[in-house]
């Protein structure tokens, strides 16, 4: 009777644990799961290793959120004139509201737009003029990346401040101001911004080893005076810094960034901005060929030096996406465009509907200004 029990118990051949000639599919699918096992575990292990280093590296970074920056309209802020009288600036802003107030920004979430800032202060005490402003545009369907200099001296409604250059919204409220000051004026939506010291750029080209420039003789005697400046301000010998010709050559930190500084030789600020462009594009370039440890000690450097708004899962995101962005075919321009401003006081006006529909253009293909 207990053998007709058991036989019952364990009918199904396949869920005899004692049975000793089966077919050995048993086995099989339990050293399957075994593998599935261990995989599942080395690919955890491998994904907290990941978020780990980007985690140890996002927390060496100067990540501050846009609601931890306040205006500072009240205070003295090293500003420039615009050389315009109030009377003549109410009729401009005016004048500039009528024909852009309409328009909207585009929208493509295959566009993401960082707004790069080369901050000119000699402390920090405040936040200083942002001298180089270039929006970089990574265009996934494209793939394109379009970086576009914004000259220091255009014409700027700045929000919760008033008309002033476009240099001076960095000083009145950071990046986050820069941000919405180009939002509004130039109706491009910018996702995040990275700003940096030129003085923390020194460290950060030298970090990379330097790069490859042609700087012409007129170029280098400018260069050197700037030079002169930073190592003063660093207690740096200078002579170990200087140029010694023009022509092509390797140059350090001091000499990039002096490169990128000069307003006076050639097309003043309108050549200046191609040469940030130009030393953005070579470190860039730079970088490619740098390896997994360099990339590791030049992120060191860099981190603590930038201040942005990027949160931590967005750039997870990039640092995934960067060897396929670092691919992408670069293109350069600049506002104003050569035919579309013109000077008033001191400041540069664009021809905002036209500037406005060829840069939205140029970065997405289309514009929603009505032509």
């Amino acid at each position: 009777m207990k053998e007709v029990v058991m036989r019952k118990e364990y009918d199904d051949e396949d869920e005899i644990p004692e049975r000793r000639h089966s077919s050995g599919k048993k086995k099989k699918k339990f050293g399957w799961v075994n593998v599935l096992t261990i995989l599942l575990v080395v690919v955890l292990v491998v994904l907290v290793g990941v978020y780990a280093v980007i985690n140890h590296y996002y927390s060496k970074s100067n990540y501050v959120s846009d609601d931890k920056i306040t205006i500072n309209k009240s205070t003295e802020v090293e500003t420039e004139s615009t050389g315009l009288t109030d009377e003549e600036t109410d009729a401009l802003q005016s004048e500039i509201l009528n024909e852009t107030q309409d328009i909207e920004l585009p929208n493509n979430n295959n566009v993401y737009n960082i707004l790069l800032i080369g901050v000119d202060r000699r402390d920090k005490t405040w936040y200083g003029n942002s001298d180089s402003m270039i929006l970089m545009s990574i265009n996934k369907d494209t793939k394109q990346i379009h970086m576009t200099s914004f000259m220091r001296d255009l014409y700027a409604n700045i929000p919760d401040v008033g008309v002033k250059k476009l240099n001076a919204a960095c000083a009145y409220g950071g990046g986050p101001l820069v941000v919405r000051t180009i939002e509004d004026n130039y109706k491009l939506p910018i996702d995040n911004y990275a700003s940096v010291d030129f003085d923390s750029m020194i460290d950060i080209i030298d970090a990379i080893g330097g790069i490859e420039l042609s700087p012409s003789d007129d170029e280098i005697r400018v260069a050197n005076q700037y030079v002169d400046e930073m190592c003063r301000l660093r207690n740096v010998d200078a002579s170990a810094h200087q140029y010694t010709a023009g022509g092509e050559q390797h140059v350090d930190g001091y000499q990039a960034v002096a490169y990128a500084r000069i307003r006076y030789v050639g097309n003043s600020d309108y050549q200046r901005t191609e040469r940030q462009r130009e030393v953005l594009s070579k470190m860039m370039q730079k970088m490619k060929s740098s390896s997994v440890t360099e990339l590791s000690a030049l992120a060191d450097t860099i981190l603590p030096s930038v201040t942005h708004n990027i949160d931590q899962s967005t750039l997870m995101t990039l640092i995934g996406e960067l060897p396929t962005i670092l691919s992408y075919e670069i293109v350069q321009s600049r506002v104003p465009y050569d035919d579309l401003y013109s000077s008033k006081g001191e400041m540069l006006v664009p021809d905002f509907a036209a500037t406005i529909s060829r840069l939205q253009t140029e970065i997405y293909g289309s514009t929603t200004v009505n032509e």
